[in-house]
């Protein structure tokens, strides 16, 4: 399978408002990066006007591939910062999704939180940022902290080979390749054979589900699927599938990379029509919900006739193997 660059690394900050002084100068002493096709960065200054905020924060924090929590007593203060977003954050870098870096920008007694005392810091040393020299810039300590985030986003870099392309025409699913990835080779083996039926079967193929309590790694096997067999699909789709506005903005999303003429449409519900219209009438597509928890909310979404391959990850279970519309919930323990 051939490999090229993935998109830019994308670099979530978790910071408390207090700190945005501190957050915009490590804005500017990555910007290199950013200019070079490296990184692409995202805050919650970033979001538009009119748009659901808390929902935007979640898309965001579960799509970064470096979550940077600038850790001050303001942001352990934080409700938000510390049991929200850092807490999420924590999550994603244990299961091995995202990489978790502590920047510390003033003098705080972080070291007591277990979970984040076991991870490496920046500046060098975990000298906070405001006790280096030359404030209110603080150059010399964002020029270290610079050199680290260099040196993670090159090592993700390295390993994030692939997208597969021999044939393929559209990719947006959200995560690196997991270069650790282990296990589940019955269960990726079985997935396969049974959506390569979708592609040659007279009849629909149902959607198959891969379920199991939160934290399993039902979302990490999809995304190992859709590396080892991406290049078998023209298409592969990914939408984050926790909430309707997630199933709108996904199905938005498909509209715009399949440049459909729907996809402005100031009614989504007429993009996502127009988007089930079209995985009705094509083939070759694989299309991933995650986190579908609501079985039948997901169903609203999925074309009622396809030829194309549908993989579900949810929490839901079924005694039988079998739930509302699906061909098979396969369990993860």
């Amino acid at each position: 399978m051939a490999a090229e660059l993935t998109n830019p690394i994308e670099i979530f900050y978790s910071y408390a408002h207090e700190d945005e002084p501190l957050r915009q100068e490590l804005e500017k002493h990555l910007t290199l990066l950013k200019q070079q096709g490296l990184i692409s960065g995202w805050h919650d200054r970033s979001i538009s006007a009119g748009t659901e905020w808390a929902n935007e924060i979640d898309t965001h924090l579960n799509t970064a591939h470096i979550i940077l929590l600038l850790i001050s007593a303001s942001f352990l203060a934080s409700n938000y910062c510390y049991h929200i977003e850092m807490k999420r954050a924590l999550e994603r870098h244990a299961a091995g999704e995202a990489r978790v870096i502590p920047i510390i920008v003033r003098p705080v007694n972080w070291e007591t939180e277990p979970s984040l005392s076991k991870l490496q810091a920046l500046p060098t040393g975990a000298k906070p940022v405001t006790t280096w020299p030359n404030p209110p810039t603080y150059d010399e300590a964002f020029l270290d902290i610079e050199k680290g985030i260099r040196k993670v986003v090159l090592e993700l870099n390295a390993t994030q080979t692939i997208t597969p392309k021999s044939s393929l025409r559209a990719w947006n699913v959200p995560f690196p390749r997991n270069q650790f990835f282990t296990g589940r080779e019955d269960i990726l083996k079985h997935l396969h054979d049974t959506l390569a039926k979708g592609k040659t079967a007279a009849l629909t193929q149902p959607p198959q589900a891969i379920s199991g309590l939160g934290g399993i790694g039902k979302t990490q096997t999809a995304v190992e699927y859709a590396y080892r067999y991406g290049d078998e699909y023209q298409y592969v789709f990914w939408v984050q599938s926790e909430k309707r506005e997630e199933l709108n903005s996904g199905f938005v999303a498909i509209a715009e990379l399949l440049n459909l003429p729907e996809k402005n449409a100031k009614d989504q519900s007429k993009t996502v029509a127009a988007v089930k219209r079209w995985l009705q009438e094509h083939t070759g597509w694989l299309l991933i919900l995650d986190n579908a928890d609501d079985l039948e909310m997901a169903k609203e979404f999925i074309p009622s006739a396809s030829k194309g391959c549908i993989l579900l990850t949810t929490r839901a279970q079924a005694k039988t193997g079998r739930c509302f519309f699906f061909g098979e919930l396969i369990s993860l323990r």
